[in-house]
């Protein structure tokens, strides 16, 4: 095993998927990040303070203990699906195939999450992904880390393939739990348990597999975009209204709903509605400056066809896009790359 550093890796982003799945109110954030000196404005959208081993460590035991539920492993890890870590899901997501997707996890993890790494070996019959803790954990914490691990691997893979990962093995180096028959509930292929190594075996046959939605170039070109918007934002002295954009720019904004923004900041729908009030602002002006934003610098600065475009700021329909677009500059997305007519920023 090696020991890390203390020393600060890990986006306070993995401290709210915590929270989060806690269902944790504002007056209780203090509780889950008791013993780590952290403030409350770790859990906040915007933050981007990062934590120690031992801090991320410590939030886990609370989250356990605030939860009083053995599977928190199991809750925690299907939590933690690509979008869950940030750049690097995305670059995932846009692999050609599943093997590419699982070595871009093996080699830019690390630089996510520093408690553990991921080996990707691929032989002649098992495309075999294992995991390394690198930091001091007991025997609760560990078993936590390994469930999310398995949960990370079949999240990927079934992103990638497109259906549920039935035909894996996966190997887990704690004792069977107690609460073994709810882990078919959250891992789709068998668990073994008390094995010498944490392994997730995936058929070689799958390795290869094209990632149908794969389409690196678009997909860099627009996330380069978005993480150009993302700088933008100060990192210190964030209103609410600076924390519901970061917010948004770290999902798919058309498709995130004002009740999921409050959640996430751990308040009601009505309270987020009368700060962003007392700021002069509204959740609904925010999302609609954000989305014309996004999709005026799409148009004008990659080579995506508007109905990518659509699909990438969360229309599932393309005409519902041209007519929010034509709101927004007064013209059509195509008028508007040509260049037809000139508009300033809505």
């Amino acid at each position: 095993m090696t020991q890390i550093p203390d020393s600060y890796f890990i986006p306070s982003s993995y401290s709210r998927i915590v929270a989060r799945e806690l269902g944790l109110h504002e007056r209780d954030l203090p509780r889950l990040l008791r013993g780590t000196g952290l403030s409350t404005d770790i859990l906040l959208p915007g933050d981007e303070t990062r934590l120690s081993g031992r801090q991320q460590l410590r939030i886990i035991d609370n989250g356990q203990r605030m939860l009083e539920a053995p599977e928190f492993g199991l809750r925690l890890g299907r939590q933690l699906n690509p979008t869950a870590h940030g750049p690097l899901g995305y670059l995932a997501l846009s692999s050609p195939d599943l093997i590419t997707a699982l070595e871009s996890l093996r080699d830019f993890l690390p630089a996510r999450l520093a408690l553990v790494g991921i080996d990707v070996a691929l032989g002649e019959d098992w495309l075999c992904c294992s995991l390394d803790i690198k930091v001091q954990a007991d025997h609760d914490e560990r078993r936590v880390l390994q469930e999310c691990f398995a949960l990370v691997i079949q999240s990927f893979t079934e992103s990638i393939l497109g259906r549920e990962l039935t035909d894996a093995r996966i190997e887990l180096a704690h004792d069977e739990p107690d609460y073994r028959r709810v882990y078919p509930h959250y891992l789709h292929s068998p668990v073994i348990f008390a094995c010498p190594v944490n392994s997730f075996l995936i058929p070689a046959g799958l390795a290869r597999v094209p990632n149908n939605s794969g389409d690196s170039d678009s997909y860099a070109m627009a996330q380069a975009l978005c993480m150009k918007l993302l700088e933008q934002v100060p990192a210190a002295a964030l209103s609410t209204g600076d924390r519901v954009r970061r917010l948004l720019l770290s999902k798919t904004p058309g498709s995130v709903t004002e009740e999921e923004v409050a959640r996430a900041m751990f308040i009601s729908k009505r309270t987020l509605a009368r700060r962003l009030e007392a700021e002069g602002d509204s959740y609904r002006r925010i999302r609609e400056k954000l989305l014309s934003e996004l999709a005026g610098r799409h148009l004008r600065e990659s080579g995506l066809t508007v109905e990518a475009v659509a699909a990438l700021l969360g229309y599932s329909d393309t005409a519902a896009f041209r007519k929010a677009f034509h709101r927004w500059y007064g013209q059509s997305p195509s008028e508007f790359r040509a260049g037809a007519v000139t508009a300033g920023e809505p």
